[in-house]
């Protein structure tokens, strides 16, 4: 689920980046500042999937901090229209990044990251 979040959000950097071939000056100074703010969580993204797949602990606690981050921005958003105004294309993406939390925090995949190495 991390590599998918990674490769989709390199692939928006890659396509902003081509737009701007196309674009006016002006709108391709837009996108290519938006390249450059999308560029650091497609870093983040890329190195808490590398984390995972290394099996190290800090794979695991990276892409949860930063999953979590993300969680709180949307509630937050939610929260900030009002509970009487619920924007459910916003509910679903809430709903949608609470997945890989929820995912991670699974007693079984906590003890796979935790491990304790054997010494022999």
């Amino acid at each position: 689920m991390q590599a998918l979040w990674a490769l989709a959000l390199m692939g928006l950097v890659v396509l902003l980046l081509v737009m701007t071939r196309t674009a006016g000056p002006d709108a391709s100074a837009g996108l290519k500042t938006a390249a450059a703010i999308l560029l650091v969580p497609a870093l983040v993204a890329i190195s808490s999937w590398y984390g995972l797949w290394k099996q190290a602990l800090w794979g695991w606690w990276l892409p949860l901090l930063t999953d979590l981050a993300l969680l709180a921005m949307f509630v937050y958003s939610m929260a900030d229209d009002g509970l009487r105004n619920i924007d459910w294309e916003m509910a679903g993406m809430t709903v949608t990044s609470a997945i890989a939390p929820i995912f991670l925090l699974i007693p079984v995949v906590r003890r796979f990251y935790w491990h304790v190495p054997s010494t022999r």
